[in-house]
């Protein structure tokens, strides 16, 4: 756990463009790795994708780790699962976001099984614990008339989905630098069953 550092977001792309959902998580992965003094990481996984990183990093992302090949053109859980898995294995985040959408329901589950750690669905709010420096994870519960807070103490990384629309994502700032590192998950096509 000592060694997991920074926040990283999975984005989605969606009609040609960086998805609603992925500038919502940059821009709550922003505020929660300012207030960790970490740093903000995105991955895009896709087909020709690798000009979307320069977006990613206008929009708060410090890094940018694009997995791109003609495996990943569409979603699919065996192959997205086994290339995040080894990234995310590589990288060590401390905080992994994903949105609440099809992709998000269906991978995040799967990885933080595959991690090892815990996983809190459908949050509305997201900040981090000033004394434990944890994320606290706000969650509707009861049919949406109460709110769980939820913490992830002892596994990491500490790994949560955001309701599309309840995140504010930051202005476009193109005088933003970053790092687009390409990254090669090494995934054998004849280990997807799906």
């Amino acid at each position: 756990m000592a060694d997991n550092k920074g926040v990283m977001i999975c984005g989605e792309i969606a009609e040609g463009k960086l998805s609603s959902i992925t500038t919502e998580l940059l821009g709550i992965g922003r505020k929660l790795a300012d207030a960790l003094g970490e740093e903000l990481s995105a991955v895009l996984i896709g087909e020709n994708i690798g000009n979307f990183a320069a977006e990613a990093i206008k929009y708060g992302a410090d890094k940018v780790y694009v997995i791109d090949n003609a495996l990943f053109k569409n979603y699919v859980t065996d192959s997205y699962v086994a290339a995040m898995e080894k990234l995310c294995k590589e990288v060590s985040p401390n905080i992994l976001l994903m949105g609440q959408t099809a992709v998000g329901r269906d991978l995040a589950p799967r990885l933080a099984f595959r991690l090892d750690t815990g996983l809190t669905t459908d949050c509305l709010e997201l900040s981090i614990a000033p004394d434990s420096k944890l994320m606290l994870q706000s969650k509707p519960v009861y049919g949406g008339n109460a709110m769980s807070i939820r913490i992830c103490e002892k596994t990491r990384p500490q790994m949560a989905t955001i309701r599309p629309k309840s995140m504010e994502p930051l202005n476009s700032d193109d005088s933003r630098k970053g790092e687009v590192v390409n990254f090669d998950p090494a995934v054998d096509a004849s280990a997807i069953k799906t």
